[in-house]
């Protein structure tokens, strides 16, 4: 039993210990799978703890700059205030330039599509926005069918800004700027010019110290949370704007005004193209008034400026319309060249005195022509009368271009080239005003031809600006000193405050006072008994040289029967404080500096040494009730007329109708031999000539060349007989013929070389003495 038992005890223990065996390994195989669980979420919590390094590492050290420059990019919003832009003040502080405050209306179209209430906003727009704006509706149709923003208005006023801002209409933004406003419309508008929508400077003054006008504007970063509202706590970084400096001109508004008055008057009367005038502070280089009968106005550039432009405005390309504002807006003054003609006998005179090849006794003699030049013949002003003897001071008085011709050559091409860049030709002169040109004049002595030598002694084949000419005969008056010519007088700021003051600047000194001395005399021979005693002012002592020029032709050569007049003139001359240069461009009928350009300067210098409270000459001009006699100009062209009618002070007008190249005086009032003062018009009336009798003109003291030009349209057939001037005709000027008629023409024979010698011998003793 007992073994039974044991054996039985024996078989449950090793079937418990098998089964316990088995058990074990159950426990052991569940935790190997739980272990393994357990070892992946381990793995994949590291790949994921790695991968968030890695985006940290990349995020906190590769692009962290990036990073931080978007969020402050995000958070902060750079503002940029504007600085005022500076004014312009008048020599006398009166404003010139104002600063108003102006609107654009910009449409964010996306806002308006993007609104639930898209079609309420689109009516208010159309119904209420465009009447308000004073806008086409097509604008505002555009502008709602466009992406983006839209411009409706440029610039408007800010009480029609605020009005539409009362209205809050969505996609509506109102931009304020400061825009320029000149309360004088078209005065000294060459001088000042305007701005663009941006405030920059485009013409005169305005671009020329543009950097100086607008300042410095300010910067500032403001910190903004989502909703764009400023973030407390945090200041606002930046910079203050720099306001811009005010400039005082040189120029005097009253002067300005009255001249600009003097000029659109004279354009009316003498139906001139143009006329310009320069008012020069003789010892400093101050610019007193410039300016001229196509003044501009500056609050609106871009509109047709007079009638003529008006009619064909609407007619006319984009192209054609730029082209016209840049000719309103050029500066004839400063931009454009012209040739002098006899007031550059100034500069002539001046060098040859400085280099003492001349004096004013010095004695020369005209004939009325120099013929010594290959294919040129040059006339004098004074024919049909040559002056015959007369000394250099009464050619100048005179404006005998022989006398001078020989003076020049007397000079020498390298002393007289000396000169003319040592007045300031060929160069700018320096004037605070953009565009400025140089001129055209030789490049060297030696490209000075002789006959450019001959006809640059009296102003023809040199190319000057105003500008240059006015500051030359100033410094040919002031001792000699060239000064730079300037038009702003001071800077200040805000306050008033003087920030920069323009001292007078001397270029350098051209002649000596003892030459300056004796040029002033010269020049006060011109107003008291020469070709400019139009030019005289009462109380005062007045220098001054007339010029009357060829117009020279864009395709090269001159234009026909077109001149420029012009009057330079200093006042007073005892002590020159004035200088002012008139030029009237292309001048219908009369066309002489003498008589039209000296009248003008005349009142345009009382007006200014008024100004300048100039005291009165103690020895001075006084208007003389002088009286002449009327000559008969009757059966003579009108230019030998009108030249008749000018060497005597008289004026003269012409129906304009009645000018053709062939012209004859039929009848003159008053009548030949009335006496009359000085300065007073002769009225004309003129033969067209242009039918099948006509009038034979009167041909006495012509030359061949000027002969055969006359008569090479008339359809009159003639011959001629000797080689010097007319001295008989047949038939008698004046006579009416039919136009087939010859005319028979006899010439005084030329001088023989003995006769040559004779006159040469007795200008070498006149020289002599």
């Amino acid at each position: 039993m007992q073994e039974r038992y044991s054996s039985s005890n024996k078989k449950r223990k090793a079937t418990m210990s098998q089964k316990k065996v088995r058990s074990g390994r159950k426990i052991r195989g569940r935790k190997n799978t739980s272990n393994g669980k357990i070892r992946l979420l381990f793995v994949f919590a590291l790949l994921l703890f790695l991968c968030l390094l890695v985006r940290l590492f990349y995020l906190q050290v590769l692009i962290s700059d990036d990073l931080t420059r978007m969020a402050l990019t995000q958070m902060t919003r750079r503002k940029i205030t504007h600085s005022d832009r500076g004014l312009i003040f008048d020599r006398g502080q009166k404003k010139l330039v104002s600063n108003v405050s102006r609107s654009r209306i910009v449409l964010d179209n996306r806002a308006v599509q993007e609104s639930e209430e898209k079609e309420k906003i689109i009516k208010k727009l159309k119904e209420e926005v465009v009447p308000l704006l004073e806008i086409s509706p097509d604008i505002m149709n555009q502008a709602l069918e466009k992406e983006g923003t839209s411009v409706l208005v440029s610039s408007i006023d800010r009480t029609k800004a605020l009005e539409l801002k009362a209205m809050n209409v969505k996609g509506i933004a109102i931009e304020d700027y400061e825009s320029r406003s000149y309360p004088n419309g078209r005065l000294a508008s060459h001088i000042i010019g305007f701005t663009n929508r941006d405030g920059d400077g485009l013409y005169g003054i305005e671009k020329y110290y543009n950097d100086t006008f607008r300042g410095i504007a300010g910067k500032s970063i403001v910190f903004s949370d989502i909703y764009n509202n400023p973030m407390p706590g945090v200041d606002t970084v930046g910079s203050s704007p720099t306001e811009g400096l005010n400039a005082t001109l040189t120029i005097s508004e009253s002067v300005q005004k009255s001249m600009e008055e003097i000029l659109d008057k004279a354009k009316e009367q003498h139906k001139a193209k143009r006329v310009s005038a320069i008012v020069q502070n003789t010892k400093t280089g101050e610019i007193l008034a410039m300016g001229s009968s196509e003044e501009y106005n500056l609050n609106a550039p871009r509109s047709p400026q007079n009638e003529a432009q008006k009619q064909t405005w609407d007619k006319l390309s984009q192209e054609q319309k730029q082209d016209i504002w840049y000719e309103n807006w050029r500066n004839f003054s400063v931009s454009d060249l012209y040739e002098p003609g006899s007031t550059f006998k100034t500069i002539t005179a001046a060098a040859a005195l400085e280099e003492n090849t001349t004096n004013p006794e010095k004695h020369y003699y005209c004939t009325g022509y120099i013929r010594d030049l290959k294919g040129i013949t040059i006339t004098c002003t004074s024919l049909p009368n040559p002056h015959g003897d007369i000394t250099m001071a009464k050619g100048y008085a005179e404006s005998c271009n022989t006398t001078f011709v020989n003076i020049a050559r007397e000079l020498g091409k390298e002393s007289f080239y000396k000169y003319i860049e040592g007045f300031g030709f060929g160069e700018p002169t320096g004037i605070d005003l953009p565009s400025e040109e140089s001129g055209i004049v030789p490049k060297s002595p030696e490209n000075i031809s002789d006959v450019g030598l001959a006809t640059m002694s009296y102003g023809h084949g040199i190319a000057v600006t105003p500008i240059q000419m006015v500051t030359a005969v100033s410094a040919v008056a002031n001792g000699g000193k060239l000064m730079e010519p300037h038009m702003v007088l001071k800077w200040t700021d805000k306050a008033g405050n003087v920030v920069w003051e323009n001292e007078p600047k001397v270029k350098r000194q051209v002649i000596s006072e003892k030459t300056s001395q004796t040029m002033r005399e010269l020049m006060e021979q011109v107003v008291e008994e020469g070709t400019g005693t139009l030019g005289a002012v009462d109380g005062y002592r007045i220098g001054g040289k007339t010029g009357t020029a060829d117009k020279v032709s864009e395709a090269g050569g001159y234009e026909e029967d077109k001149y420029i007049s012009s009057f330079v003139c200093v006042g007073p001359v005892e002590n020159p404080e004035v200088t002012v240069l008139v030029i009237v461009e292309e001048p219908e009928g009369d066309y002489y500096g003498a008589t039209v350009a000296a009248p003008l300067a005349s009142k345009i210098m009382e007006i200014a040494l008024k100004e300048e409270a100039v005291p009165k000459s103690s020895v001075s001009h006084t208007t003389k009730t002088e009286k002449v006699l009327v000559p008969d100009v009757e059966s003579l062209l009108l230019e030998d007329a009108g030249r008749k009618l000018s060497e005597v002070g008289l004026k003269f007008n012409a129906p304009s109708g009645q000018i053709s190249d062939l012209g004859i005086v039929m009848e003159q009032s008053p009548l030949p031999g009335t006496e009359v003062e000085v300065g007073s018009i002769v009225e004309l009336t003129l033969d067209p000539n242009d039918t099948n009798k006509k009038k034979i003109p009167r041909l006495t003291g012509k030359t061949a060349k000027e002969v055969e030009e006359i008569l090479k349209d008339s359809e009159f057939s003639y011959e001629m007989e000797g080689e010097g001037v007319v001295v008989e005709q047949s038939p008698q000027g004046g006579e009416v013929v039919e136009k087939a008629t010859r005319i028979r023409i006899k010439l005084s024979p030329p001088l023989s070389e003995k006769e040559k010698e004779e006159n040469n011998s007795k200008n070498e003793e006149k020289t002599n003495e």
